[in-house]
């Protein structure tokens, strides 16, 4: 059985950033209840056990988010079918440091990337994967489809995208993802 993943959130919360050797990944959606929880969740479990997790943070954050809101109901449910755990998730409103210090910002549509470019967010630091639809408000089947959208998509984000930053940080990196 797989083993569960619960988002540390303590760790979340501490007003830290690694070395300029970490790569620094922050998820991007609209209120940070639904589809940035669930892919930085997603991406942690991906990375846990691989010898990059000491070389790679991450947290999510929302365009329009309501500081400590509750991660969904629906998202918490949608997660805990592939066993993980967040739950103990609460949003956070990206703040204007936010454009400057992350190196990578996977957004869940292309508004949202043009919001962070507008916003002074380099280009090259945007991803902007095959658009994930929100599942706010919506039945907890969708949330499940959007895990899984989000669940291949972060994983073609890993392979093609944070390992190639890691190498230019330094180092060499572990094997790819791609079940």
């Amino acid at each position: 059985m797989m083993q569960k993943h619960k988002m540390k959130s303590a760790e979340r919360e501490k007003e830290y950033m690694p070395p300029a050797s970490v790569v620094k990944v922050l998820f991007v959606c609209t209120g940070n209840t639904c589809r940035s929880p669930m892919a930085e969740g997603i991406f942690r479990r991906l990375i846990e056990n691989g010898a990059e997790q000491e070389r790679i943070f991450c947290q999510s954050a929302g365009l329009s988010a309501v500081e400590n809101m509750p991660v969904s109901e629906n998202a918490v449910l949608a997660c805990a079918d592939v066993d993980m755990d967040i739950s103990a998730h609460k949003a956070r409103r990206i703040k204007p440091i936010d454009t400057q210090i992350w190196d990578l910002y996977f957004t869940m549509s292309s508004t949202h990337g043009y919001i962070l470019e507008k916003a002074g967010v380099p280009g090259n630091k945007i991803y902007i994967p095959s658009y994930i639809p929100d599942p706010f408000g919506k039945d907890l089947d969708e949330y499940r489809k959007c895990r899984e959208k989000l669940e291949k998509e972060v994983k073609i984000f890993y392979n093609t995208v944070v390992q190639r930053m890691l190498i230019l940080k330094g180092g060499s990196v572990g094997s790819s993802y791609m079940d």
